[in-house]
């Protein structure tokens, strides 16, 4: 994912500012796919994952256990995406991430 961001010189910020367009080379890329976040099991091993508006309708417990699940199914130096009320802070997984753009509410991956 780094080589392929690096190789064509786009921000990764810019890639998600507009949430309704996607860079015509991320289209061949992109998996979409529903998951049961409340199962727990880890279902691949993504680049990026958009989890935007999903975390507020859980409880603290909940909570904890989806931010394990999306952090084991994170790749390293991957990218996660959350919703503009969500973060990845108050939980056992904030230190394993980097702010990569606090408006965006956009992480990487750092351990």
């Amino acid at each position: 994912m780094d080589s392929l961001l690096a190789d064509l010189s786009i921000n990764v910020t810019e890639i998600f500012r507009d949430p309704g367009f996607f860079h015509p080379f991320l289209s061949e890329k992109v998996q979409f796919s529903q998951q049961d976040l409340a199962k727990g099991e880890s279902f691949n091993n993504f680049d990026i994952i958009l989890c935007w508006n999903v975390l507020i309708y859980f409880n603290r417990n909940l909570q904890n256990e989806v931010h394990k699940l999306l952090y084991n199914s994170l790749s390293h130096s991957g990218f996660i995406g959350v919703g503009k009320r969500e973060g990845i802070k108050f939980n056992s997984y904030e230190d394993c991430y980097g702010e990569i753009d606090a408006s965006e509410r956009l992480y990487r991956k750092i351990k």
